[in-house]
């Protein structure tokens, strides 16, 4: 039997104190799935990765944790935030977060 093949996606967005506080923030969205997904991220509908860097690590085979972080100042200007999992075993699959606050 092959397992589900859709993922879960776990998405933590930072609290709005750190938001105040802090000079940078970070998103953590976790993937659980039986496939190495690959992970990306959107902000407010667009591809932050050309001017973003983005960790991605796999911490299990069932497992993959990505972070964002970005300047408190340009998470502030967010409406939304949205993290996907794509692989050629599952539909697209993402969570988004509405960070306006």
């Amino acid at each position: 039997a092959f397992p589900s093949s859709t993922p879960s996606l776990h998405l933590e967005t930072p609290r709005f104190r750190t938001v105040m506080t802090q000079t940078e923030v970070t998103a953590n969205c976790v993937v659980h799935s039986a496939y190495d997904a690959k992970v990306s991220w959107l902000l407010d509908g667009k591809d932050p990765t050309s001017r973003t860097p983005v960790n991605q690590a796999s911490s299990t085979t069932q497992s993959i944790s990505s972070n964002l972080t970005l300047p408190s100042s340009q998470w502030k200007t967010l409406n939304t935030i949205t993290c996907r999992a794509e692989h050629r075993c599952f539909n697209p699959t993402q969570r988004t977060s509405n960070v306006n606050g």
